[in-house]
């Protein structure tokens, strides 16, 4: 279970800035999920492959939006390595020098693929 070992390496070694219960945080991926994704009802079908960016999309903020910048690029690779996510494309310039990760980013809700804020 990918989901789970995340939860749980979460839980044992990011800080938040301020505690929130794990159901909040799964209820608010939820609830992000379905806002992100309310848009194309009747209209179209998603595939998978938007599916997966909006579901990392919705991840990443709701488990993770609330962390400093240093436990943010850890949260960045962690999902990368543990989950083989479907992450943005960032070279390891931006990566290193810039703090870039996934938290730059947005799903565009017309090509359905991550694009810098």
């Amino acid at each position: 279970m990918v989901a789970n070992d995340i939860i749980i390496a979460i839980q044992k070694s990011f800080n938040y800035v301020m505690p929130i219960p794990a159901i909040i945080r799964v209820t608010q991926m939820l609830s992000l999920l379905t806002a992100c994704l309310l848009q194309y009802h009747n209209i179209e079908t998603i595939d998978k492959k938007a599916f997966e960016h909006f579901f990392v999309y919705c991840l990443t903020w709701s488990f993770g939006g609330l962390f400093e910048t240093d436990d943010r690029q850890r949260f960045h690779r962690e999902i990368l390595e543990k989950a083989n996510a479907p992450l943005p494309q960032i070279s390891a310039h931006k990566a290193n020098f810039d703090k870039e990760t996934v938290f730059d980013y947005f799903i565009d809700p017309e090509t359905k693929t991550w694009k810098l804020w």
